[in-house]
């Protein structure tokens, strides 16, 4: 499966996540007042793609237990990190979504930045 798949897999269920509990209307969606910039949205989308990736090993190590548990912490790790709640990140990421043009930049940024990353682990004499 390609990067650009499992981006967008990862991407539907955090969208599913974060909005199961919301009134969505997107005929109705405006960038908020406090829109995290698209430079540091796309930052904190890579860092979820990686949280990801740790997470399914912490849950397949568990057995699948605590998986709500292991979530959740990564998760918070990475609002903590940007020192953005997750009630921002939420109303950024649905008005992201709804710019798809904008949005699939974020996306292909994150793509190229988890290629190079691949492509300094194997071969670490390249130079980027």
């Amino acid at each position: 499966m390609n990067n650009i798949i499992k981006l967008t897999i990862v991407i539907s269920i955090i969208i599913t996540t974060l909005f199961s509990c919301t009134n969505y209307d997107p005929a109705n969606i405006e960038a908020p007042a406090d829109l995290i910039s698209t430079e540091q949205f796309t930052n904190m989308l890579l860092d979820v793609r990686l949280v990801e990736v740790v997470i399914r090993q912490e849950v397949t190590k568990n057995g699948g237990n605590g998986m709500d548990s292991i979530t959740d912490y990564y998760y918070k790790y990475v609002f903590n990190k940007y020192d953005i709640s997750q009630e921002r990140f939420q109303s950024s990421l649905l008005y992201y979504t709804n710019e798809p043009e904008l949005f699939n930049e974020i996306n292909n940024s994150i793509v190229d930045s988890l290629n190079i990353m691949k492509e300094i682990v194997r071969n670490p004499k390249v130079k980027l």
